[in-house]
């Protein structure tokens, strides 16, 4: 096939407006998806929340809805799929959801194109490497509630709370006691929070607070990292 027919059939294409439904379809998913992943990341109460989750509701989304378009060419699409991603599933060490749903998408495309859906698996690449590469750029789905978490201990004879409220309001734009329990046999009383910082020097300030002006001990800073939450 020559440039100029496939050209010419582009033209017809644009033309028709054949191209409408399906891309419509695809911007559906990805609005759906994104309300579903961001209702995930506000309702998500754990402590090891990860973004790369959040991006994979949005691009499962979007690989249905390219399955979907295609098995109206052809219902054996949906079969064939099934047998790509199961024999891939079971060979494949796939190490996070993220990688899997990209091969979910590989697969779709590929039927897409088996069935004779070219315009469109040309439209779901095109829509699917897109919302990858905003998804991978931009902010969507990260959790900046707090900085990381604070541990330390304190004496368990001392009536520390008034001051130690005090240090947090002054440090910590936001805080949340995760847990407190006894240790060194009862003598000291481990905190630990989740903590908001109003800026970055705060974290040494409070740090240093705690050990000279409660005689804190152990006191430790995990900072989170980009992808994940504690």
């Amino acid at each position: 096939m020559s440039l100029d027919v496939l050209l010419a059939h582009g033209e017809r294409v644009v033309a028709g407006g054949s191209w409408v439904a399906p891309l419509s379809a695809l911007m559906g998913a990805f609005v759906f998806g994104q309300v579903l992943a961001w209702t995930y990341e506000r309702t998500y109460s754990g402590l090891s929340y990860s973004r790369g989750f959040s991006h994979t509701l949005v691009l499962v989304c979007i690989s249905a809805s390219i399955l979907v378009i295609s098995m109206q060419y052809s219902l054996l699409a949906g079969l064939g799929l099934f047998g790509v991603l199961s024999m891939i599933r079971f060979r494949t060490d796939l190490k996070t959801p993220r990688d899997l749903v990209f091969v979910m998408g590989s697969a779709c495309l590929g039927v897409a194109c088996g069935v004779g859906a070219i315009l469109e698996a040309f439209l779901g690449t095109g829509v699917f490497a897109l919302v990858s590469l905003y998804l991978y750029l931009g902010p969507f789905g990260s959790r900046t509630r707090f900085d990381g978490v604070l541990r330390f201990q304190l004496p368990s004879d001392t009536d520390a709370e008034p001051m130690l409220t005090s240090l947090m309001r002054l440090h910590c734009r936001r805080r949340y006691l995760l847990s407190t329990s006894d240790v060194a046999g009862g003598t000291q009383r481990e905190h630990i929070y989740q903590v908001k910082f109003f800026d970055e020097h705060d974290r040494h300030d409070l740090l240093e607070a705690l050990r000279r002006e409660l005689g804190a001990l152990e006191t430790r800073l995990m900072l989170q990292d980009a992808t994940s939450e504690y």
